[in-house]
């Protein structure tokens, strides 16, 4: 056979050649649009769950997916759906969901202070609704009582932790707005001023914040404005024991202290009647406290950021810019405290968001 011989010019023109024709026929192909990355960090969990108990794009749209979250120190989840399904629950951070079964709770939680937790947590915890009953278990979600019911029932409430078997709740109802106590776990509600509250005054009412030292003890403060109220008589008299401008609706109770959220910071109190910052800052957190294993470990969110402190609230540092779910019912965080819900597990290093009619979101923090 005789060797094939190409000169240098020949083998460049064809070159050219076989360049142009891969060129035209690529031309001749419509591209395809390049996707975004995703460069969200947040990871939907609650989805395919949703779409199986059947909340997923219901209408309207505040009563589909989770409409209340707490997470607890131990790592699960429990949520609210609606639907008859009431709570909700997961164990493994959103792997796997289930049902509580025959938990005959109802309703929707309207705030991110829309439940109470017991800390250092023992399976106690309340959920407050609107437009149902909510409730409280005992045994860390194998039971639930439901509340009795009052009119369309609670904005949110506080809860005298310092007993095993809460008898006192003190809170507030929604639209009509009255202010409500309890002396019987829930069962029944009395208005304590029924004759003085203006029901539809919603300014004043949800910029009124309730909680409990204990039975006998009740708190009140306004965002508004500085200062936390102390009443003993069961809200007839009030007497006025700091001047902190609180954020948060509720205080948030670890064993006989408690801790809310103010402008300057987390304040704390073991009487009610002493508070103190427990550090500096951060300014303007409205949730939380939301606490770990320890009361060193705390976590509360603010519009802008999630702040974690590992030594009681002296020092804080910014983990995670603040999130808002896309398919919320409202978007962003609510200056109120509305409609936004956030959890932490401290143990497996996750904050977790939602809010009314949104699905639930996991955000794996750094180390």
């Amino acid at each position: 056979m005789i060797p094939l011989r190409i000169s240098n010019s020949l083998a460049l023109t064809l070159l050219c050649l076989a360049s142009f024709l891969s060129e035209a026929t690529s031309a001749e192909q419509p591209s395809k649009p390049e996707q975004p990355a995703d460069t969200t960090p947040w990871k939907n969990i609650s989805d395919e769950f949703f779409k199986k108990i059947k909340v997923h794009d219901i209408s309207p749209a505040h009563l589909r997916r989770c409409v209340g979250m707490a997470v607890a120190p131990t790592g699960e989840v429990f949520i609210v759906t609606s639907k008859g399904n009431g709570i909700c629950s997961s164990k493994d951070q959103g792997q796997t969901w289930t049902v509580i079964p025959g938990n005959n709770i109802t309703g929707r939680c309207e705030t991110g202070f829309g439940f109470s937790m017991a800390y250092p947590y023992d399976g106690r915890l309340a959920f407050f609704t609107i437009d149902g009953t909510g409730g409280i278990t005992l045994d860390g979600g194998a039971s639930w009582r439901p509340f009795g019911k009052l009119l369309r029932m609670l904005e949110y409430a506080d809860v005298d932790w310092s007993t095993s078997n809460p008898q006192t709740i003190f809170g507030l109802l929604h639209e009509p707005y009255f202010t409500v106590l309890s002396t019987d776990g829930g069962s029944s509600w009395r208005q304590i001023y029924k004759d003085t509250e203006n029901p539809k005054d919603s300014k004043m009412a949800l910029g009124q914040y309730y909680g409990l030292m204990d039975a006998s003890t009740l708190l009140r403060a306004h965002r508004d404005q500085a200062g936390i109220g102390l009443s003993t008589d069961a809200g007839k008299t009030w007497t006025e024991v700091a001047k902190y401008r609180v954020l948060g609706r509720r205080p948030v109770h670890y064993g006989k202290k408690a801790f809310w959220t103010t402008t300057e910071g987390v304040v704390v109190s073991e009487n009610g009647k002493d508070w103190t910052l427990t550090g500096k800052g951060p300014e303007k957190a409205m949730f939380g406290p939301y606490f770990g294993s320890t009361e060193q470990e705390m976590m509360v969110v603010s519009d802008r950021a999630f702040f974690i402190s590992r030594d009681g609230g002296k020092t804080w540092k910014n983990v995670a810019p603040a999130f808002s779910p896309p398919d919320g019912f409202k978007k962003g965080i609510s200056a109120i405290g509305a409609f936004n819900y956030f959890g932490w597990d401290a143990k497996n290093n996750l904050i977790y968001a939602s809010s009314l009619g949104a699905s639930v979101y996991r955000l794996k923090l750094q180390p």
